[in-house]
């Protein structure tokens, strides 16, 4: 009996899994319930870290660890919390009301496997007036940003929390990292600039290697 249940919970969450991008629903199996955070925490169990999509291998790592990070918070009452993924390290950003919400956001983090490290940048809650502020703020810095030719390829996430700029992201070379904390800093009504952006030269060609021998 136990081990026909056992394979009854792989069959159903190895079925959400597959099933794209939408939240785990509740899945009740002999009389009791089984969440979606219960379904994905047994998948991973089974389930290669490079997620199967639609019968085909994910080649974006970030994309899917993100994703997963993202349905692990939002399972939590912890949507609030905006997750990035950059290099397999997760970033979490936004404001909550004590420590142990802080806490509990970085436990939850940390069971989603695959993730090297977890960073947290967290504020206390805002009143409406600061909030309306952030968000004028974050329209302005993210049209400076997009104005700026140097900056057009760079995967960069911006979030404006109390009037503080984080930057999230990874770029080519030192120069858009550069630019980009510059530009943020001179936004008049940014406090300070937080810089999570990593660089990450691209991989030279064959024939570039050889022409520099």
């Amino acid at each position: 009996m136990k081990q026909s249940l056992r394979h009854t919970f792989f069959t159903l969450a190895l079925g959400l899994l597959l099933s794209g991008c939408a939240a785990y629903p509740a899945v009740q199996v002999a009389g009791g319930a089984m969440t979606g955070y219960d379904a994905a925490m047994l998948a991973d169990e089974y389930l290669p870290r490079d997620s199967v999509k639609g019968g085909e291998l994910c080649g974006n790592t970030d994309r899917m660890l993100e994703r997963r990070l993202r349905e692990r918070l939002k399972l939590n009452s912890l949507g609030a919390v905006s997750a990035h993924v950059i290099g397999r390290k997760a970033y979490l950003v936004g404001q909550l009301s004590d420590r142990n919400r802080a806490k509990y956001a970085v436990d939850t983090a940390l069971t989603v496997q695959g993730l090297k490290t977890v960073t947290v940048k967290f504020y206390p809650k805002s009143d409406y007036r600061e909030a309306r502020n952030d968000t004028r703020l974050l329209r302005k810095l993210t049209r400076r940003l997009g104005e700026t030719p140097r900056l057009k390829d760079i995967d960069l996430r911006v979030e404006v929390i109390s009037a503080n700029a984080i930057l999230i992201g990874k770029a080519g070379n030192y120069d858009q990292k550069t630019a980009a904390v510059a530009i943020a800093s001179e936004v008049g009504g940014v406090r300070e600039v937080v810089d999570y952006i990593t660089v990450t030269p691209a991989p030279e060609a064959d024939g570039e290697k050889v022409a520099r021998k």
